[in-house]
């Protein structure tokens, strides 16, 4: 297997040798390193991810790496020296007032139902306490 360096860069030793999905990751991470560095765009930074995980052989990965800098240079090695990351940008931080927005249209949504639920019953309440309050009256000027 050539180095990382070749492999990526365009002059592999064999360009008809097939990728291996741990070859596509290691790709899509150094991606993601330039994108994180403000190299690539987003749309650049698509395009190149979705190209490096479709590549079927070292071929289809050549040109990738070609306007970048070497990032983080390590001694080569067969496997990553770390964990891997995920390709692509973080997906953790939700937007704040996106967030909010949900939380008040939830909010409402709940408000509606209990409304709903409630109001025929104090229309109800309302004409029962009138009814009442009519015969009571009623019943008073009868008893006179």
């Amino acid at each position: 297997m050539s180095t990382q360096s070749s492999q990526f860069r365009g002059s592999p030793s064999d360009p008809h040798l097939r990728v291996s999905d741990a070859e596509r990751r290691a790709v899509a991470d150094r991606l993601g390193e330039h994108f994180a560095d403000g190299r690539l765009d987003q749309a650049e930074f698509d395009e190149r991810v979705n190209r490096a995980m479709s590549a079927k052989t070292r071929a289809d990965l050549s040109g990738l790496f070609d306007d970048l800098p070497e990032v983080n240079a390590r001694p080569e090695t067969s496997a990553p020296a770390g964990p891997a990351t995920p390709a692509g940008p973080r997906r953790g931080h939700r937007h704040p007032v996106l967030v909010l927005v949900l939380l008040v249209v939830i909010t409402l949504a709940a408000a509606h139902a209990v409304v709903a639920a409630t109001v025929p019953w104090l229309w109800l309440g309302l004409v029962a306490a009138v009814l009442f309050l009519a015969t009571r009256r009623s019943r008073a000027r009868q008893d006179r």
